[in-house]
């Protein structure tokens, strides 16, 4: 496994990307910090801090028109695997949302996939069951939410993640988990690995996937690639068992209300939950493993088609505005 590891970390060279494998961006003009309190001048920041004898990374937008005497809200975006802090904030236009919506832009950086040896191909341990590793990324959410809350004016009732293909997988996790802290999630094109039972509160859900998605199967299978970061041939269950997982967990109606089906896009409501929860469940025929609107899109003859018959971006912050934590 070390060996697949190594030469798949050959391969992603600056100018290739894979689906939810993207080749780290090259640096950008951001300075990199280790203070915090940095964090309260608006601009766009990339901050290093050790946690659980890791250095860590992650990019920040604190919004140009940021006072600190107003609270914000704060979305968490995870990139897939084999992506970047830098490569995150420059792809899925959560940057420019931010300073337009006035709202905190938190792009964390997943460790290599064997931390021991380094190298570019940084994953989030998503608690997927074959996963055996030293490395806990719940905890480095915990840490980094808590340190950020700690020095920045966040609306603890406006507290969203969101992320891609493996970042996706961790979107699922870090919901399950944090439910109490974490007001909703919108993870794209992956599925939810967590073995929870129950949620400390009803969590609302925005969940989005392509129809002909080469990497995560929407009717379920094997993956047309091996199953990365783990090294190995992952066997996926139907989509659907993904979106009936957080339809129980939130105690809503088995049975959806379809919102709307135009242009190949379908938007499935499974709602009222319990404290007005839901989960929206929108597929995107004939797509691949693609977020869209993305402007980054992925090659073609790995991932599928990518297709953009809206902005996933837009569509997601509007669902996020329209879930608050409930006091």
């Amino acid at each position: 496994m070390h060996r697949l590891f190594f030469v798949l970390s050959c391969l992603l060279s600056p100018l290739t990307l894979t689906c939810g494998l993207a080749a780290p961006a090259p640096s950008n003009s951001m300075p990199i910090v280790t203070n915090f309190n940095k964090l309260l001048e608006p601009g766009r920041h990339l901050v290093t801090f050790h946690i659980d004898d890791h250095l860590r990374k992650f990019s920040f937008v604190t919004p140009i028109g940021f006072k600190p005497d107003k609270p914000l809200p704060i979305v968490f975006f995870f990139h897939g695997a084999g992506g970047s802090a830098t490569q995150a904030i420059r792809t899925y236009g959560w940057a420019e949302k931010a300073n337009a919506e006035n709202f905190f832009a938190v792009f964390p950086e997943g460790l290599s996939a064997l931390p021991e040896l380094g190298g570019p191909l940084h994953v989030w341990r998503d608690e997927r069951s074959d996963t055996v590793t030293d490395v806990n990324d719940v905890h480095f959410f915990e840490e980094l939410l808590n340190k950020l809350e700690a020095v920045l004016p966040i609306d603890s009732r406006r507290v969203y993640v969101t992320g891609f293909s493996n970042g996706a997988g961790m979107t699922f996790t870090l919901g399950a988990h944090f439910s109490k802290r974490i007001a909703a999630i919108a993870p794209v094109s992956s599925q939810s690995f967590t073995r929870i039972d129950s949620l400390a509160r009803p969590l609302p859900v925005y969940y989005l996937i392509g129809t002909v998605d080469p990497l995560i199967p929407y009717h379920g299978g094997k993956s047309h690639l091996l199953a990365l970061p783990f090294g190995k041939d992952y066997e996926y269950t139907p989509v659907q068992e993904s979106v009936d997982a957080w339809v129980r967990l939130d105690g809503c109606p088995s049975q959806p209300q379809v919102l709307s089906h135009q242009n190949g896009v379908r938007v499935l409501r499974y709602g009222p939950g319990r404290n007005n929860s839901e989960v929206i469940f929108t597929t995107v025929e004939g797509n691949g493993h693609h977020w869209p609107g993305t402007i980054e899109p992925l090659p073609h003859a790995i991932c599928g088609p990518t297709l953009d018959p809206f902005n996933a971006t837009d569509a997601i912050w509007a669902f996020f505005k329209a879930h608050p934590m409930a006091d």
